[in-house]
């Protein structure tokens, strides 16, 4: 930075070195006055939205004369719950290009971020976000720019005596905030953690504490809704919260009459108002589930208890079109590579909701995971239906093989699909047949629900009947199945 900043570069010391001499005439001013400095120029009257700095601010330097792209910032601290609704900065006519604002947790996870348009060629530029960000009272925040070419404005020492702003919102001094202004040289997305002599690089907030709630938050919708029937089985399942909610306090879960978790995954919008629970499998047609969700709104008010509701899927199964697989192209295991050296056969047991043919195997390679493949197709009891050798693999990801004949199966008889890995390194993911995974027309049973678990595994050197039922674990073998 200007100001003796400790970027190590030698480059950046001959940048600088005709500012030196000025900044540290600054310095000495800055560092004498620096808590009075920010105390005149911090007052707010209390009436927001509102800033740490007013408009008419005016850096002692404007112009760094640093032409390198860094990230400035500031910490600030709300003294009431409130919501962040942007990043301003002051800009100098040098300080061109194009400038993103950021607003950071002081742990580094980014909270929000957007480009600032319109710029004037001087002055105080404004970002508004998109779905402005809760901010809890007596937190420390990070509000930063990015200036990609340099020339920000700065004065030295300024945090040094005392902060900067009046409640509801100020930025600390440079004591009590272990540290500020912020920066970092890492490039635009780069968190600003670096601080030297307590420079103000006139980053701001945007700031106003207008209809936050003091009550918990209430599930005001959902989908499907309460006792919906006729559900698809590939509905997401939703819940609207009447506030925003802190998606590290979201618990959601979706069971069936047996009182079984669904497995999936859940998601927050951006506006951290809806929260999604996606299925990782579609649900059984004429089943009935119960969603549970709970949560606690962004500035800590939690709910008590659940909010509940049930649904129906439609007895009707889902649209589907072949060539059809247990698994999406897109799926991918928890873990590519097992690291397990040893000659083995892995294995999926799956049935049918239809009568039809499979063509071929497909399994998910990791990069470890080398040598010549084999794939089978098995009735039940072990006897071999078809095999053959895969081609022209690529070096990670799914691979498929076609049998030389399709193999014809019927609805409702159990199959075993298997490949062969001569040197392990098997991709998996535990767990995963903790309940059934349904891709219609194909099943993968639930281990524990039929003949000895699924996935299915044989050591061995060569291709073997993968007999052995593990405790759920997807091998992440599939079929291609045409319906008759």
């Amino acid at each position: 930075m200007a100001a003796s900043t400790p970027r190590r570069s030698a480059r950046f010391r001959a940048g600088v070195a005709a500012v030196v001499a000025a900044v540290t005439a600054a310095t000495a001013v800055m560092v004498a006055t620096g808590g009075e400095a920010a105390a005149a120029s911090g007052g707010g009257d209390g009436q927001c939205p509102c800033s740490v700095f007013p408009a008419d601010s005016v850096p002692g330097t404007p112009d760094s004369g640093d032409f390198f792209g860094v990230v400035l910032g500031v910490k600030v601290v709300p003294a009431s719950a409130g919501r962040i609704q942007g990043i301003r900065f002051y800009k100098s006519s040098a300080n061109t290009g194009t400038h993103t604002g950021s607003l950071w947790a002081s742990d580094g996870t980014l909270l929000a971020t957007g480009t600032f348009t319109g710029e004037t060629a001087t002055g105080w530029q404004t970002l508004m976000f998109a779905n402005p960000v809760p901010v809890r009272p007596d937190t420390t925040y990070i509000a930063s720019y990015y200036a990609p070419n340099g020339h920000y404005a700065y004065d030295t020492g300024y945090f040094m005596n005392g902060g900067a702003g009046a409640a509801p919102i100020t930025a600390p001094s440079d004591d009590a905030g272990g540290g500020n202004g912020v920066y970092t040289y890492g490039g635009a997305t780069a968190f600003p953690h670096y601080s030297y002599n307590a420079a103000n690089y006139w980053v701001d907030v945007v700031y106003d504490d207008a209809d936050v709630p003091t009550d918990a938050p209430t599930v005001v919708d959902t989908t499907p809704g309460d006792e919906a029937t006729k559900v698809a089985g590939t509905t997401p399942v939703s819940a609207t919260f009447s506030a925003p909610v802190d998606a590290s306090s979201v618990h959601f879960s979706v069971t069936d009459a047996a009182g079984a978790q669904v497995p999936g995954s859940v998601a927050l919008n951006a506006a951290a108002t809806t929260v999604t629970f996606t299925p990782g499998t579609q649900l059984p047609p004429g089943s009935t589930f119960t969603a549970s969700v709970q949560a606690a709104d962004a500035w800590g008010h939690a709910m008590s208890d659940p909010a509940t509701w049930s649904f129906t899927v439609d007895t009707a199964p889902p649209p589907y079109a072949c060539p059809c697989s247990l698994f999406a192209d897109s799926a991918t295991p928890a873990v590519a590579n097992s690291n397990d050296p040893n000659s083995v056969e892995l294995g999926v047991r799956f049935t049918p909701a239809v009568n039809g043919t499979v063509s071929g195997i497909r399994f998910y390679k990791g990069a470890l995971n080398g040598g010549t493949h084999t794939g089978t197709l098995w009735s039940s009891d072990g006897t071999q239906l078809a095999t053959g050798t895969f081609s022209g693999e690529s070096a990670t990801g799914w691979q498929s093989m076609t049998f030389a004949m399709p193999v014809a199966v019927r609805a409702g008889t159990t199959y075993v699909a298997s490949y062969h890995a001569p040197v392990g390194n098997y991709s998996f993911t535990t767990g995963y047949f903790s309940y059934a995974h349904q891709r219609y027309p194909l099943t993968a049973a639930a281990s524990g629900s039929g003949q000895d678990g699924n996935g299915t595994y044989g050591y061995g050197g060569g291709t073997t009947f993968p007999g052995a039922g593990s405790a759920g674990t997807n091998y992440w073998v599939d079929v291609v199945f045409n319906a008759s």
